[in-house]
């Protein structure tokens, strides 16, 4: 695992580092995708997500629709086919995006009409160089979302910070 501006980047994932989506080769030919840790970062605690089975994407067209407190948008597709699956504990808990982007977090399963390794997509040394370079034009620096439990919301009772 890589960190570029504590941003991870697994090295076994091909990233499309303009779009912000990474995808994971699995071993029958399909493809599972989802949202970089720079993507979370961006967006914010994320709300919704809806992705639809059985759909035909185009290289740049949207992949699925994610709405965060920031943001409500595309998830704009590196690759040409069409989504197999969508994710449904995302669905559930779109949330899980700011946890665990590239675990838990990924959104749907693709069936791409090329292999991903001829895509153009980037991995490893190439991916890092190229985010390194966007990270540091937009100073952004990655950080989680996390859910935290509401008991951890209410100040300490003899608090500096109660008002």
């Amino acid at each position: 695992m890589a960190y570029v501006f504590a941003c991870e980047l697994p090295d076994h994932l091909w990233f499309d580092v303009e779009k912000d989506v990474w995808v994971e080769a699995l071993p029958d030919g399909t493809v599972r995708m989802g949202m970089t840790d720079p993507a979370q970062t961006r967006a914010g605690r994320i709300l919704f997500v809806r992705a639809r089975v059985g759909k035909r994407v185009a290289v740049g067209k949207n992949l699925a629709t994610v709405e965060s407190a920031k943001w409500v948008g595309p998830v704009p597709s590196p690759l040409m086919g069409t989504v197999i699956e969508a994710n449904a504990v995302v669905l559930g808990d779109p949330n899980v995006i700011n946890r665990d982007p590239y675990g838990a977090g990924w959104l749907v399963t693709f069936r791409p009409e090329i292999p991903v390794e001829q895509s153009g997509l980037l991995r490893g040394a190439e991916a890092q160089a190229a985010y390194r370079q966007k990270l540091k034009a937009e100073g952004l620096t990655c950080m989680r979302c996390a859910d935290l439990p509401e008991a951890s919301m209410e100040p300490e009772p003899d608090s500096k910070f109660n008002l």
